[in-house]
């Protein structure tokens, strides 16, 4: 193989990695957009006024990183520096707060869905590290 075909094959190899980074990034966005649904419900059901008002604002928040994650994957496909750290460093804020406050206590069971966003963040961030690496 020529240093030409190498070199494109890993151009290639590295633009599909940024790209299966996006994909993830825009479901896990579209997971946690399914997540502040279910959340607004749960909040209208509720009497208390302020808890009420508390899980809107959790789901308001949440809506935030689950949009955020889906506009600035169209720039992980294209496997920007920038938006590698953006998208690392904001959406892996949500996860580990997640993990630290409702895992590890117990609050939130892995299974049948609490896997889906974690998974979908370690597969996003591991494509798009390789790609950022190799580009």
């Amino acid at each position: 193989m020529t240093d030409n075909s190498a070199q494109s094959d890993d151009l290639v190899s590295t633009s599909l990695l940024a790209k299966i980074g996006a994909v993830a990034y825009v479901l896990w966005g579209l997971w946690h957009i399914r997540v502040v649904i279910r959340m607004f419900q749960a909040a209208a059901a509720m009497e208390d006024p302020a808890l009420q008002a508390r899980i809107f604002q959790g789901a308001f928040h949440i809506l935030f990183f689950a949009v955020f994650a889906i506009v600035v994957a169209w720039w992980i496909a294209r496997n920007n520096r920038i938006s590698y750290w953006a998208q690392l460093l904001t959406i892996g804020w949500t996860e580990v707060g997640l993990f630290l406050f409702f895992m590890l206590p117990g609050l939130f069971p892995w299974w049948p869905s609490g896997w889906i966003g974690p998974t979908l963040w370690i597969v996003a961030v591991a494509t798009t590290t390789v790609a950022r690496v190799r580009a």
